[in-house]
């Protein structure tokens, strides 16, 4: 054998090409094999899946999900060989303490041979049964470099560390990204870290092209007898179930609403010709929210609900939604009492002037309630099982669920659109807050404090 034969193919003037070296199907089965033997029943899993181009291995502490992506990563390269798939951490030194270090233990356990250049970017050379590989290793939060790639896979490692807009950016450059090979899957492996990046794709916009796996620290039989009753006895109820169990919950110190259970406050209702149709409405310039319920005795349900881009959209768009009703005067809009000053629509006439002139009836509070009453009224509601909430609410679960206070003890408000969970939340508190207010006793002259009982 000539050292000529072990060099690529070309000459001095033209780039080199790759020898074409025959697939050995015998020794891709038993790199299979090898890898398969040391994974856990749920690794075996998350390798298996070929069919879902978004998949994901969400677990807690312990539970082996660096592991799992490297061995998918290796899985991935030989489905796509001669091909380009990228690895990512949330940030640049993530790469450098975790992603290198769990790929080299795991090429050297399962005897790849493989090259590595550290500059300018990381990147990995394999020799695969099927073929050679590249490995580009990338950040998240330096997702524009994604742009121009040409990818047959990708795997991203704790993506949900990353913030949410960032995750989101970056999750959509890698999917637009991957377009070569014969695979072409985006695996994702990541702690539960509250209603993030995972949450809003794998369980809020769930697909047939998406799949999810939990796995529990509990599932890894390899790890220190005393790793899990330490975290049981340092953590709290939240972090056990999202870094033990990995669920998802709301991570956040305070929740505004958390009696909310989405299974124990749930209805299927739909209104029928004798209800009256109640509307709550929280008017912003832009976004204005809508959420639509019924009473059932003292239960209210929310059915319902929708984002008008002004008052007149909500003025035209509620009479045609709900005709009958309109007719019948059984249709009533219960906005924000800031209505009755501003407009969204108009500078000459405010919100509740344009609702009224397009024939709605309108019962609009005198003033706003304090911000604690209006949540305070809403979750003994919740607590008693009074409110219930169907899937037409998507929003108002979501706030329902994940609003919570900020460092100044105030509800979190911020992000663009629907993504401020405040305005769902505050147009059922408008709603719920003038059908059932908290009862307010006097003592005393008009002007004495009031004594607030619910």
């Amino acid at each position: 054998m000539s050292l000529l034969s072990a060099c690529p193919g070309g000459t001095l003037l033209e780039p080199a090409r790759e020898r074409e070296v025959e697939a050995d199907p015998g020794a891709e089965q038993a790199l299979r094999d090898r890898i398969l033997a040391d994974c856990l029943p749920a690794q075996r899993e998350f390798l298996a899946d070929e069919s879902h181009r978004i998949l994901a291995y969400i677990g807690g502490f312990g539970s082996g999900k660096s592991w799992a992506l490297a061995a998918k990563l290796i899985f991935l390269g030989l489905r796509n060989p001669g091909k380009t798939i990228m690895a990512c951490e949330p940030t640049f030194p993530m790469i450098r303490t975790v992603l290198i270090p769990a790929l080299d233990a795991a090429l050297e356990q399962w005897e790849i041979e493989y090259t590595f250049r550290a500059s300018p970017q990381p990147e990995y050379r394999l020799e695969l049964p099927t073929g050679p590989i590249t490995i580009l290793c990338q950040s998240a939060e330096n997702y524009q470099r994604i742009r121009g790639q040409n990818l047959a896979a990708a795997v991203w490692d704790e993506a949900d560390t990353s913030p949410v807009d960032t995750a989101q950016k970056a999750g959509e450059m890698l999917l637009a990204r991957m377009r070569t090979g014969n695979v072409n899957q985006l695996a994702i492996a990541s702690t539960p870290e509250g209603y993030r990046y995972c949450y809003r794709t794998l369980i809020e916009n769930d697909g047939p092209d998406k799949r999810l796996i939990k796995v529990k620290t509990r599932d890894n039989p390899h790890l220190p007898a005393e790793f899990i009753p330490s975290l049981e006895r340092n953590y709290p109820a939240q972090l056990i179930a999202a870094y033990l169990e990995g669920e998802f919950v709301n991570l956040a110190s305070c929740s505004l609403y958390p009696e909310f259970d989405r299974s124990l406050n749930y209805c299927d209702t739909k209104p029928t010709p004798q209800d009256t149709v109640y509307i709550g409405i929280d008017l912003n310039v832009g976004n204005c929210v809508t959420q639509h319920l019924v009473r059932r005795g003292d239960e209210f349900h929310f059915f319902a609900e929708k984002v008008y881009r002004d008052t007149q959209q909500i003025a035209v768009g509620l009479r045609e939604m709900y005709p009958e009703h309109f007719q019948r005067g059984q249709l009533i809009l219960i906005p924000d009492a800031a209505s009755k000053q501003r407009s969204t629509a108009a500078a000459q006439e405010s919100d509740i002037g344009i609702l009224k002139r397009a024939g709605h009836k309108v019962q609009a509070q005198q003033s706003n309630p304090l911000i604690a009453d209006r949540i305070n009224c809403v979750n003994v509601l919740i607590e008693q099982r009074k409110i219930k909430v169907g899937n037409g609410c998507r929003h108002l679960i979501r706030t329902y669920e994940q609003h919570a206070y900020d460092e100044k003890g105030k509800p979190e408000k911020g992000g663009v659109g629907m993504d401020d969970l405040s305005h769902a939340g505050d147009a059922s508190g408008y709603a719920i807050y003038r059908l059932a207010p908290i009862r307010q006793w006097k003592t005393g002259s008009g002007k004495s404090r009031q004594a607030q009982i619910w």
